[in-house]
């Protein structure tokens, strides 16, 4: 199991999890998230999911369709 989660939404700003996900890869720490909200971002079919980790330590923290940080980003 990798310590990420990449997700991108099929419709921009896209909600679920409490989180608004952008149409772009965004990379999401698992440790930041609930299993509960995990459960949720597999499970919804608007949303595109893979485990893996970033490819750089460095990438930017997730915006929200409003542009300011998420919260649950690394």
């Amino acid at each position: 199991m990798t310590g990420h989660l990449r997700i991108v939404a099929k419709r921009d700003g896209f909600r679920r999890a409490g989180l608004a996900h952008p149409d772009r890869p965004v990379f999401h720490r698992r440790a930041d998230l609930t299993d509960e909200q995990v459960a949720a971002l597999m499970d919804e079919p608007m949303l595109i999911v893979d485990e893996m980790d970033p490819p750089d330590a460095a990438t930017p923290p997730a915006r929200t369709a409003k542009g300011k940080a998420a919260d649950a980003a690394i």
